[in-house]
């Protein structure tokens, strides 16, 4: 199944003056699309999902990571640079290769520690795992 990463286009960081363009979310797609276009491996698992907004406002740039059956995450607070693609895909690398979007704290890459904003659950859970199931 194919990953997804989403990332806001429209994140600018409070310093960033707001006519500046492109904003600093759009400027991370754009690395992240070169990075994945150099990395045909890496493309043939992840696809890129510009979005207009994750209303992650308050900690942006601000990505989504996600996959059928998978727990989903939402990242925020990475600079749009290189730093934060190499974090990225070190982090989409480890993600692809779990069947549950759980990857373990030690396999984490050293920049996604502390932009966690949110996890949710896989949208498609197993009957037996629904709310009221016995």
């Amino acid at each position: 199944m194919p990953v997804e990463l989403i990332v806001c286009e429209t994140c600018r960081h409070p310093e960033d003056p707001p006519e500046a363009m492109p904003r600093a979310g759009a400027q991370l797609a754009g690395l992240m699309e070169r990075a994945l276009a150099a990395d045909p491996d890496l493309a043939g698992r992840v696809r890129l999902r510009p979005l207009r907004c994750l209303m992650s406002c308050r900690r942006p740039c601000a990505v989504a990571v996600r996959a059928a059956g998978r727990m989903s995450y939402v990242l925020g607070d990475l600079p749009a640079d290189d730093a934060s693609v190499e974090t990225l895909t070190a982090y989409l690398r480890a993600y692809a290769d779990t069947s549950d979007g759980i990857v373990p704290f030690k396999q984490w890459p050293q920049g996604v520690k502390g932009r966690f904003v949110a996890r949710m659950p896989p949208l498609d859970e197993p009957e037996e795992d629904r709310p009221g199931k016995t």
